[in-house]
């Protein structure tokens, strides 16, 4: 048998094999219509492209390229263009109609059931006419077959042609069509580099061949008056424009729009469109690379003769003709199986319900239908196909038809125009018998300009009846119905630009070239080694003529690599941070592996040994730099090529071809597979280390939390728990119990507030910033990006807020963590995520005890402080949560937050990271969706949980000094003397107030428990009641440690823990707050208890007599608001003994400031 024939019928066969092989799972009509949308993007993809290059594409492609060159390049980008405005503009807008089996019921769902129908019918005549088409052109292939006189039968394999589509198409549906277009389509895409080998092969003079081809006028850009523009309607440029312009607008064809059925989102059918018209602009440079070897090999084509005809006349190789004609058979049926397909859903699923009067039909019906359906539009193809003349009329007159009738409604609907169904209706009738007029009248010939025309005939039209017609509600410019696509698509695009723009930015920045200097010397070593190795091979292979001209040259690259080598010795290596060397290292990469290897190419006039080690100079530069950088340096490379001494031709293409440049291809190929494995992994250990960094973190401060209660907490080990039951047993008969239940009460609270802190984050004060919202969101996004994650992300801003008062690393692991979990979730679609940033309030509620405690024995009167806050809703869904316009948050521990399964650990995260800020927290999840909603204070620092010990606390060491240390032993003796306190509860006092406060150190350098002492020696001075002298010395350790008032009551009693309450800046029951000034200030005033007065004065008078380290900003503050405030208060309470020195100090201050005086409180 025939080598060409076989390749024919073993393609056939294996076509047929593929298409009832996918059969198999087709069992309802979703299946068959729709491939049960859970397609691959690339399948779909490569289907598409596989639809769209018919039978004729080879010859006209390959003819048009050969004879008008460039020119046919730019037509030919007309529809790679109509592509991406179409994935750009036109299928981000059709959300509506996702769900749709068929262009069809869109138009039914826009317009009405007739409009349905009738849409079905042109899409149907189109299928036919494409079909007919395709088998027209396969029978012309056959026709001209040379071997085993096929030609006698060309109608009858045909017709079995006809037969073998229509059957896995009828068993099959979309699953069938999609995967044997990509057999199909992928036989064809082997056939354009097979020529393209073949013709540089057996080129005998390729230089001088190829300054003959860049001088011939239709593939110079210098000779554009010169070219021929024949196939554009006239030879103008106006008309060239024109023309590229009905090329770029999307026509709906119905075959090409059933792609966008077949997918499962918005964001799948953008990419699939996206993705065939970057996939046809290659093609079209293959195209003219095919053409240039065609020149470049030497071959001479007898005028206007067809250039696939004469590829086939060549012969070069056995299988060449039955690879060519196969080629051009793929194509057909790829197209044919397409609109067969197409057609057969459109009568199925919108004709057959509208004769038989029934909507709602049972799978198996449906299927049946659509296969019957699917044969009968086979075999009327197959008639109609033996009885055709011209392809290219018949096409038009089709098109004349379809296009004002579909095409227009279906973009202006895209832009937001919804017609009147009576206005579309009128205009497709109108439409079609202007068409019939001049077709079967006027027996016009229809060219692609008069589709054009009929175009915009067609919009006017509709324009005019609606516009005429009475008005209706929701129609005319009403927008579509969800835009979350296009926003979607937009901010996208966006991202990109600015991630292009930061990477650009970033070549420019000593720490991008610092990236990719080498850090370990090994690397060094190596590279060197390499470069004298390389070197001298290459020597031994350069030509006597060039030996001593070139000396230098190689004595200058072995000098490079012998300081390469060594450089790990020198100290400048040591030394690290060296911007001339990070700039140097690939410059000299450059010079050596590029510039040197193609000199040494020259130098030895290409020998294969020397072209191999430039190739693998290629692949060990892929290990060194980024991959942008090698594009880079190639291409000046390229450019700089032609003035590299010294001037040698390139040689025969075909000494290339060696055992040695294999070998340097596979080290290429594996060098790059290397740096592929070695990136997949660099992102697995950059997720691990993301991960890792916050858990460790996180872990730490756990750890140091529990250690600081274990250290502070009175109740640890159950100590006072055992004193209190010892205490039972030597008084149960005459001890009041109810004392010891108020007291197990306050131990009961001790213990949960313990839990409560344990489990919660806390923030650095230090680190709290404002950052800009947008920016942190773009960095996160950037974050899971770069881990090779993909995500989409739909930003909806409700807000004018642009900051956010924050610690940015924390509130950027809460983006990150969220977007990286949820764009995998299960929920997810196509890896989009929706955020949407609202404005709400947060609300702080004071809740009141149930039991008696030290508030209940004076109410600080507190205000539930309700703060400014943004909403973050972070969700798979696209319907956004309805926002509360109030949160209340409390202090309760819940397991409403508790993680189900691993995957779900970062909300437990998101948790902690939300509370440390004083937020709100609610997760919602659903059968089809998860949403996590947060919601943070916009610029409030008082609800915030930071920390309150520093970690060398918890070595157990305090800030002691000798002046200190004399100063407790001071105030032991006085107190022991004039108060009814003992020394050991002094002692034990201190002790406590020593350990809270533990290494802090005030702003004068003094031990920072030292402060409660003095303050307790000023009280001293005013009264010796033991209460007050204990809650002096204990008045700031609420404030500022992690003690708590449970803990002070449990310790020192009721009355001590209610003072020490009363003077500290915070809410101390439930959630933790700190109060405003003018709060604390209301609440003071209002306060009639003479402790707490005295020990707020004299705290504010040791506050005073140590301000001299303070700044003066800061002096002038407190010296005014002692002066309105405390002074006034003092006096009302008459208390005077230190209002002498108070007054004193407070206008000493402002008298050596009278320039800042003024400054406001």
């Amino acid at each position: 048998m025939d080598i060409d024939l076989l390749i024919i019928i073993v393609f056939l066969v294996t076509t047929l094999a593929i298409g009832l092989y996918c059969s198999r799972s087709v069992t309802t009509f979703k299946d068959y219509a729709v491939g049960s949308r859970n397609m691959s993007t690339w399948v779909i993809t490569i289907s598409l492209i596989a639809t769209i290059y018919g039978g004729n594409f080879l010859h006209t492609q390959l003819t048009g390229y050969y004879y008008q060159g460039l020119y046919m390049f730019i037509l030919s980008l007309g529809s790679p263009l109509r592509f991406y405005l179409a994935s750009r503009f036109i299928l981000v807008r059709m959300k509506e109609w996702l769900g749709d089996f068929s262009i069809a019921e869109s138009m039914g769902r826009l317009c009405g059931r007739p409009v349905q129908v009738l849409t079905a019918i042109f899409g149907i005549i189109v299928a036919i006419a494409q079909i007919s088409a395709q088998f027209k052109i396969s029978l012309i292939i056959i026709e001209s077959i040379p071997f085993c006189n096929v030609t006698a039968y060309a109608n009858y394999c045909t017709v079995i042609l006809g037969v073998l589509v229509t059957i896995y198409t009828i068993l099959g549906g979309a699953r069938s069509t999609a995967l044997t277009d990509i057999y199909q389509f992928c036989f064809f895409s082997v056939c354009l580099p097979i020529l393209t080998f073949t013709f540089l092969y057996h080129a005998q003079s390729p230089w001088i061949n190829w300054q003959k081809f860049v001088n011939m006028s239709q593939f110079n850009l210098s000779q554009i008056a010169t070219w021929d523009t024949s196939p554009t309607w006239d030879n103008s440029f106006v008309h060239l424009f024109t023309y590229f312009i009905w090329h770029s607008i999307f026509t709906f064809d119905p075959a090409q729009i059933q792609r966008f059925y077949m997918s499962s989102s918005i964001q799948q059918a953008t990419k699939i469109f996206l993705k065939s018209g970057i996939i046809r602009i290659i093609f079209s440079l293959l195209f003219l690379v095919v053409i240039a070897a065609l020149y470049i090999s030497g071959n001479s084509v007898p005028p206007k003769q067809k250039i696939l005809d004469y590829i086939m006349q060549l012969n070069h190789f056995p299988g060449m003709k039955g690879l060519l004609i196969t080629s051009v058979i793929a194509l057909c049926i790829s197209t044919v199986d397409s609109y067969l397909h197409t057609g057969s859903v459109l009568f199925a699923n919108d004709i057959w319900p509208f004769i038989t009067g029934k909507r709602e039909q049972t799978d198996k019906y449906s299927l049946k239908i659509v296969r019957i359906s699917s044969g009968l539009i086979g075999i009327v193809t197959i008639l109609i196909t033996l009885h055709m003349n011209n392809i290219r009329q018949f096409l038009s007159k089709v098109f004349y038809f379809y296009t004002p009738s579909v095409t227009v409604p279906m973009i202006m609907a895209c832009f937001g125009f919804r017609p009147r169904g009576s206005a579309v209706l009128w205009s497709m009738g109108i439409n079609t018998a202007r068409t019939v007029y001049n077709i079967f009248i006027k027996e016009q010939a229809i060219r692609e300009r008069d589709v054009f025309l009929s175009l915009i005939y067609g919009a006017s039209i509709l324009l005019i009846l609606h516009y005429l017609l009475p008005k209706k509600s929701n129609t005319g410019w009403v927008g579509i119905p969800d835009d979350s696509p296009v926003k979607l698509q937009n901010q996208e695009i966006k991202r990109w630009y600015l991630r292009k723009l930061y990477y650009f930015k970033s070549i420019f920045t000593k720490s991008y070239w610092k990236d990719i200097f080498p850090k370990s010397s090994t690397i060094f070593m190596t590279s060197g080694i390499y470069f004298i190795i390389y070197s001298s091979i290459l020597l031994f292979y350069v030509k006597p003529v060039y030996v001593f001209s070139y000396i230098y040259w190689y004595i200058a690259v072995m000098v490079i690599g012998t300081i390469v080598t060594i450089y790990p010795t020198f100290h400048a290596y040591k030394k690290k941070d060296n911007s001339l060397l990070h700039g140097l290292w690939p410059i000299l990469l450059f010079v050596v592996l590029f510039i040197s290897g193609i000199i040494y190419m020259k130098l030895s006039y290409f020998s294969p040994m020397s072209c191999a080690l430039f190739i693998v100079n290629i692949g060990i530069s892929s290990l060194l730099l980024p991959s942008t950088i090698i594009i880079v340096m190639l291409s000046v490379l390229l450019l700089i090529y032609k003035w590299l001494p010294p001037h040698v031709a390139i040689v025969s293409y075909k000494a290339w071809i060696t055992t040695e440049t294999m070998i340097g291809l596979t080290i290429l190929l594996s060098c790059l597979v290397y740096r592929y494995i070695r990136n997949k992994t660099n992102r697995q250990l950059q997720t691990i280390a993301l991960t890792k960094i916050y858990d460790q973190q996180y872990a730490l401060a756990s750890i140091h939390n529990q250690e600081h209660w274990n250290r502070l907490d009175p109740t640890y080990s159950g100590k006072v728990l055992q004193d209190m039951a010892d205490e039972l047993g030597l008084y149960s008969e005459s001890l009041p119990i109810q004392q010891h239940q108020k007291k197990l009460y306050v131990f009961r609270q001790s213990l949960l507030k313990r839990a409560k802190e344990e489990r919660t984050s806390t923030l650095d004060s230090k680190s709290i910033h404002k950052v800009n919202i947008e920016d942190m969101i773009l960095k996160s996004y950037e974050t899971v990006r770069k881990l090779d994650i993909p995500i989409q992300l739909l930003l909806t801003k409700k807000t004018k807020e642009k900051y956010l008062l924050t610690e940015p690393t924390t509130f950027e692991r809460l983006l990150t963590i969220n977007f990286l979990n949820l764009c995998q979730d299960k929920y997810t679609t196509y890896h989009t995520v929706y955020l949407n940033i609202l404005d709400t309030l947060l609300s702080y509620p004071f809740h009141k005890p149930s039991q008696e405690t030290i508030h209940s024995a004076y109410e600080k009167q507190l205000k539930s402080p309700i703060l400014s806050a943004l909403a973050f809703s972070i969700s798979t869904d696209t319907d956004s949560l309805n926002v509360l316009p109030v949160y209340e948050v409390t202090d309760e521990i819940t397991s409403v937050y508790l993680p189900k399964t691993i995957n779900n650990l970062y909300q437990e995260e998101s948790r902690q990271i939300v509370q440390a800020h004083g937020g709100y927290i609610q997760t919602i999840e659903t059968e089809t969706s998860l949403t996590c909603l947060y919601i943070l204070p916009i610029d409030d620092t008082k609800v915030m949980r930071f920390k309150r010990y520093h970690t060398d606390d918890l070595s157990n060491k305090v800030a002691e000094t000798l002046t200190s240390l004399s100063q407790e032993k001071e105030l032991i003796s006085l107190l022991i003397k004039q108060t009814t306190l003992t020394e050991k509860e002094v002692r034990d006092t201190i002790h406590f107030i020593k350990k809270a406060h533990g290494n802090t150190i005030r702003k004068s350098g003094e031990p920072y428990y030292t402060h409660p002492m003095a303050v307790a020696k000023i009280v001293l001075e005013d009264t010796n009641n033991s209460d007050t002298i204990l809650a002096a010395l204990l008045h700031d350790i609420v404030e500022d440690t992690m003690v708590t008032l449970e803990q002070i009551e449990l310790l020192y009693g009721i009355e001590v823990a209610y003072i020490v309450d009363m003077v500290t800046h915070y809410n101390t029951y439930g959630l933790r707050w700190k109060l405003d000034d003018s709060d604390n200030q209301s609440i003071l005033n209002k306060c009639k208890d003479i402790r707490v007065i005295q020990i707020k004065l004299a705290d504010r008078l040791h506050n005073l007599r140590t301000i001299a380290v303070r700044k003066p900003i800061d002096k002038i503050r407190i010296a005014k608001e002692t002066l309105l405030f405390y002074i006034p208060w003092a006096r009302k309470n008459n208390i005077i003994c230190w209002l002498p020195e108070i007054e004193n100090i407070c206008e000493q201050i402002l008298h050596i400031n009278p320039t800042q005086s003024d400054i406001p409180h």
